[in-house]
Order: C-alpha cells, then structure tokens, then sequence
C-alpha cells in the first residue's frame, strides 16, 4: 500500500501534468482565435468558448497542484513558497518560476473581467504574456519534475514548448507581412478614393472592439446592435485597418470602390428578342416590317415563311375582291 507522502505526490504529479497539456492547449488554442485560422469551418462562439474552457480547466488544476503539495506530511512546501516565489530553501528557481507562471495565468484570466475598459489593443498586448507564462510553466517541470526523467516524459514536454515557439513565430511573421501588403495596396492604389466597409452580421459578436480603434467609423449601440459607416476616407483607413486586425471574429471587411462598372455581356438570346420587340413596336411601322433576327438558319427561315404566308392570304383577297 502506498503511503500518504506517495499518494500525494502521484496526485499531484497527475494533476499537475494535466494542467500542463490543458493549459499549452489552451495557448495553442487562443493562436488558432487570434489569427482565424478555423473561421471558415468553426464557428467563432465555438473557438472562443473552447478556448476559455481549456484554459479555466488547466488554470484549476494548476491551483489543485500548487496546493496538494502542502498535504504532504514530509513535505518542505508551505504556504508561502507557494505564494511567494523563490522563497523555497532547496529549489528556489524552479518553484519560483513556477509560481509567476501560475499568477501570471491567474492575473491574465481576471483581466478578461475589464476587457472592453481597456481596449482590445491593450488587452491583447497584456494578453500576449500568456506565453511568457507557458514557458516558465516548462521551466518548472523541467526543473522541479521529479517524474520528467524518462525520455519520453521531458521530450513530450520539450515538444510541446517548440510546437508553440513556432507556431507563434509563424502567425507574428504571417500577420506582420499581411499587415505590410495591405498597407501599401491602400497607401499607393487608393490614393484619393474612398474605400467601403462592411461587416458580416451572423459573425459579428458585438465585443465593441472595432469601436476603440475606430470610434469614427463604428459604434455600438446601447441596443447591442453595431452601426457603421458605410464608406471612409483614405485618412481614416489607418484606424480602420486596425479595427479589421483586432476583430475576433475576423467581421469586417474593407474594399474599394469601383470606378468603373461594366455589365453583363448580353446573350445571343436576349439580343434576338431585343430586336424583335424594336421591330414590332418601333414608330413609324406600316405594317411590313424588316425584322432581322439573330440566331441559327431555322429562325430566319420560319421568319420567311410567315411573311410568304401574310402575303399569299393578302393576295388572296385581293383577288376576291376584284370578283
């Protein structure tokens, strides 16, 4: 039978590696939101959602963790070492790191309370130290795990750290280089024209975002529905582009208006009745009418024949009638 000290310590142990895998899912995850990666075939509630609970869930169980290590009876983890960092006489830098990690997260999840006070920007720049806080997370099992030494164990963790390194490098590079194009196609090819905006309303969540960087352009109203101006001036792209980068839901849309509109190449169809109906109902008319119809040698020749015919039963009466 084991005893108390190694019962607590599988749990913790446990516990503690599930907060792991949750909370690099959840880091995962808000890349994924971020850049839009699934909003064509996910919806964005569902993303969003599925974001928070992974990360409320890890962020529990990184708090179980933390605490379970106080019940054990040969432990030398208090209270303090667990609310203090590198307060711990023998492994100082490994729980302490582990303690800014798991309040940085804690501090992270309360900021989501003032969200729209502080701006999208400004939420979304205080929210990038969620991976500050992921990598001391590794840090500290990397350090303190005392269950990492099979190989499988630190390489999965080490993975899983480089899987996110290069995720975020790529998704930075990505909406920087985009940032860059769609800047100079603005700022060189729609010099002194105006520009339209439209937002898409089954995907627009009213978050109110737009409405910080652009408060020009977008307003929400204190009914929840959004309005916005439907076209801009080449001076207010700036703000706008900006409103389009930090929409979650990825709902608005910019585009040029056009200068020149050409219509639709007509038929032979449409333009073989179009001669028609000026044909038979043109001024003028005296009944004999040169009806050129556009189509295929079958058409002209009932054309033909149906004169012939109005001539022959003319003829006819006359002939009756010189009887």
């Amino acid at each position: 039978m084991r005893s108390t000290a190694e019962t607590v310590h599988l749990i913790a142990a446990t516990v503690g590696f599930l907060s792991l895998f949750l909370l690099w899912l959840a880091v995962v995850w808000g890349m994924v939101l971020r850049n839009g990666w699934a909003q064509t075939r996910i919806k964005h509630a569902t993303v969003y959602g599925g974001h928070q609970v992974l990360a409320l869930l890890g962020l529990t169980l990184g708090l179980v963790h933390g605490f379970v290590q106080l019940a054990d009876p040969t432990g030398t983890v208090y209270l303090i070492h667990v609310a203090v960092p590198f307060t711990h006489p023998y492994d100082p830098i490994g729980l302490g790191v582990g303690v800014i990690s798991l309040e940085l997260f804690v501090a992270l999840t309360l900021s989501i309370l003032i969200q729209r006070r502080l701006g999208y920007t400004r939420w979304r720049a205080l929210h990038a130290f969620s991976y500050v806080a992921f990598m001391l997370l590794v840090a500290h099992v990397l350090i303190s795990g005392t269950d990492t030494y099979p190989s499988w164990v630190w390489s999965s963790v080490i993975g899983a750290w480089g899987v996110t390194v290069l995720l975020w490098l790529g998704s930075t590079g990505l909406l920087a280089g985009t940032r860059r194009r769609v800047g100079r196609v603005v700022g060189e090819r729609h010099r002194g024209q105006e520009l339209t905006v439209n937002v898409d309303a089954s995907r627009c969540a009213r978050f109110g975002f737009c409405e910080q960087e652009a408060p020009d352009v977008f307003r929400l109203r204190s009914d929840g529905r959004l309005s916005y101006r439907g076209s801009i001036s080449l001076n207010q792209v700036e703000a706008v582009m900006k409103a389009v980068e930090v929409c979650p839901a990825r709902a608005i849309g910019l585009n040029q208006v056009p200068t020149k509109v050409f219509t639709p190449r007509p038929s032979l169809e449409a333009m073989a009745d179009d001669a028609l109906r000026a044909a038979t109902t043109g001024a003028g008319n005296t009944g004999r009418h040169r009806i050129v119809r556009l189509g295929d040698e079958r058409d002209r020749r009932d054309e033909r024949d149906r004169r012939d015919a109005r001539r022959d039963r003319r003829d006819a009466r006359r002939e009756r009638g010189k009887r």
